[in-house]
């Protein structure tokens, strides 16, 4: 995963908002490796929040919004497996991957609570 931001120049960050998905995709992997519903759900808004973090607590007060699903509510993380290479369902995929952002959600709200920097995740329906 790349992300450039040497030369962003904005002052300040108030709202990120997660929204990039796919959506029950046969078996396939990013460039880098991981399966595409883990990849383009989950790490890739992992990997540009937590390189905005920065940014957006030194504009405070800011916030995180996760787009996420209600079919998190059927996902579970296999941490034996978590490209499946196993046994891939695409419906298992994209919810584990759902899953992986409401986790990701309370785990960064949690370590932002002091910072002025509020993370919440919603349904669009």
């Amino acid at each position: 995963m790349q992300a450039n931001l040497e030369d962003w120049e904005e002052k300040f960050l108030h709202v990120l908002v997660n929204n990039a998905g796919v959506m029950w995709c046969p078996k396939s992997y990013t460039k880098e490796g991981f399966e595409r519903h883990l990849g383009v759900n989950h790490l890739g808004h992992f990997y540009l929040t937590n390189l905005l973090i920065p940014k957006l607590a030194e504009s405070s007060p800011s916030r995180v919004i996760v787009l996420t699903c209600k079919d998190h509510i059927k996902g579970e993380m296999n941490f034996e497996d978590l490209n499946s290479t196993k046994n891939y369902n695409e419906k298992d995929a994209y919810n584990q991957s759902k899953l992986a952002n409401i986790l990701f959600t309370k785990e960064l709200a949690e370590k932002l609570k002091d910072s002025g920097v509020s993370v919440n995740c919603v349904d669009p329906g």
